[in-house]
């Protein structure tokens, strides 16, 4: 058992001048303490007690550089010397031009702060620039903190994640819900089935009001979801067909799938997608983009996107600094990301097999989720409440932390990662995975 006395103490000073003693306290509750850390080196994490953990979470995915990278450090210093404060400059210029360079829907950009925010905005820029209301997202997905993407209306009695409450045994569902939501924020959100062309396609028949679609083009946040062949060649083929924008939430898949997303990653364009997470390598920073068209509505400021942060200088010049180090030599390291990211999740499922366990690893190279199932696949969050052990996930990634890996669900490579790295947390996992069949 790892020593956690040090972390148990600053947790309940915590809580004492910090609401819940968490500083994002989505899925956390009073009386789960967090792992407090003193310091971090590439891919590894050390808390206060002394406990060394293999990092695979990379603090929720941004650190894609690795944790207190030099080139994010460096950054940070080198535009501090000049300016740290919002003041226009030419690093915001730079910083959008590689932006855009990289993103394929990208005609032009603008800054946000966070993921969130930056969905916030692409929706407003979505519906001013079609005059429509609706939005369309889907059960399982996150977009977010804000009212009116966590949850949103049923379209069957059979969805799972219904308006503004939950079904017993869906953890993301009960994880999204929360009170002191606006009565109405959730009415003009549909929640349909991903890899479901069918439902999508009367859901648009039915509703001529409707703006947007937006979608994880990977189910990041719950299972690992991939678009089925053809899935997302008929999400684009039906948004043209009924004037429907197709937003593209690349929190997760931006920077990490490829250096142009999951849009470059499938070969799909949406007509905006929001960025954030990898996009500043793990300080605060986020943009969206999209097709000239679309993002024109913008120009004359009859569709406000405020914020005094958006662009800081600090964002700016880090933003730039990790863009150009994933463009090097025409995006090398995705190769080492691939190597990497396939040599665990192979180690992983060998170990599974060899204790008998029913395990996928669903996603891709850059980020991999561990699914228990007796299914060849999951291919979207009502299988995954249907078919999969949600319970057993949480359990296997609570016995990696406590075996010195984490993974917050998904696991992510990261540039600082190394096969040494690989191996031994695959062997932490073997290890997990023998704890797990003995209590079955």
């Amino acid at each position: 058992m790892r020593a956690n006395e040090k972390s148990l103490a600053l947790y309940e000073r915590a809580s004492k001048s910090i609401a819940g003693g968490h500083l994002s306290n989505f899925k956390q509750h009073p009386g789960n303490p967090q792992t407090f850390f003193s310091h971090f080196e590439g891919s590894k994490m050390f808390d206060v007690d002394g406990n060394m953990y293999y990092d695979w979470s990379l603090s929720s995915g941004p650190a894609i550089l690795g944790q207190a990278s030099p080139i994010v450090r460096d950054a940070i210093i080198e535009q501090a010397q000049k300016c740290y404060t919002r003041q226009y400059m030419e690093v915001q210029i730079e910083a959008a031009e590689l932006f855009c360079k990289c993103v394929p829907c990208a005609d032009s950009m603008h800054y946000a702060v966070t993921g969130g925010e930056s969905m916030l905005y692409t929706i407003r820029t979505a519906r001013a620039y079609t005059g429509k209301n609706m939005i369309v997202r889907f059960n399982g997905m996150y977009h977010g903190g804000t009212d009116l993407v966590l949850g949103g209306r049923a379209t069957s009695k059979e969805d799972r994640h219904v308006l503004n409450g939950w079904d017993e045994g869906d953890s993301y569902g009960q994880a999204c819900f929360t009170t002191g939501r606006a009565k109405h924020a959730l009415n003009d959100v549909y929640m349909i089935d991903y890899n479901d062309l069918e439902q999508m396609e009367a859901l648009f028949k039915s509703d001529d009001d409707i703006a947007c679609v937006i979608l994880e083009p990977v189910c990041l946040n719950i299972s690992g979801c991939m678009p089925e062949p053809g899935y997302l060649e008929g999400v684009r083929k039906l948004c043209d067909e009924y004037g429907v924008l197709l937003v593209f939430d690349e929190t997760l898949t931006g920077f990490r799938a490829a250096l142009g997303g999951a849009q470059e990653y499938f070969g799909i364009t949406p007509d905006l997608a929001t960025f954030a997470k990898a996009i500043s390598g793990g300080i605060p920073g986020a943009a969206f983009g999209g097709k000239a068209e679309v993002m024109k509505v913008l120009d004359d400021c009859t569709c406000i996107i405020p914020g005094t942060y958006n662009g800081n200088s600090l964002t700016a010049a880090v933003m730039k600094a990790v863009l150009t180090e994933l463009s090097r030599n025409d995006g090398e390291c995705y190769k080492q990301i691939e190597k990497l990211g396939n040599m665990f999740r192979e180690g992983v499922l060998d170990a599974a097999k060899k204790y008998d366990i029913p395990m996928l690893m669903q996603g891709f190279p850059g980020a991999w989720f561990p699914v228990f199932t007796e299914k060849d696949r999951i291919r979207n969050h009502r299988e995954a409440l249907l078919y999969s052990d949600l319970d057993k996930m949480h359990r296997f990634g609570s016995l990696m932390k406590e075996n010195g890996v984490i993974g917050d669900d998904r696991y992510c490579v990261s540039l600082a990662h190394t096969e040494s790295d690989v191996l031994a947390s695959i062997e932490i996992a073997d290890k997990v995975l023998s704890i797990l069949k003995e209590e079955q």
